[in-house]
């Protein structure tokens, strides 16, 4: 009996902190964005007003506001294809175009 006691003892204590400690879930904010996010964007359509492909950016007079977003060109944009008056469409996160279409040709 004194040998059975201080092994139970052992076990209960080996096991007790699992039977009463609460489970929190632990959430760590990423520093950067998952890819889903960072391709998720906002896509507007309207005219090109001002195109430079060597600084890599482009001016766009959104048609449906008539605000005019001025945006740099990720690297995977061709703006060598653009020209100004072209309508577009345009996905862009921040001030980043994502992704560049024409839709219709100038006018």
């Amino acid at each position: 009996m004194k040998r059975f006691v201080p092994a139970a003892i052992a076990m209960l204590l080996a096991v007790a902190p699992s039977l009463f400690a609460q489970s929190i879930p632990l959430k760590i904010p990423s520093p950067t964005p998952s890819p889903a996010v960072a391709r998720a964007g906002e896509t507007v359509t309207g005219r090109i007003t001002h195109l430079d492909p060597k600084a890599g950016t482009l001016a766009l007079r959104a048609s449906d506001s008539q605000k005019v977003l001025k945006l740099k060109a990720a690297d995977s944009v061709n703006l060598h294809k653009l020209r100004p008056g072209q309508r577009v469409a345009v996905t862009y996160s921040g001030d980043t175009a994502t992704r560049v279409e024409a839709t219709r040709s100038r006018r």
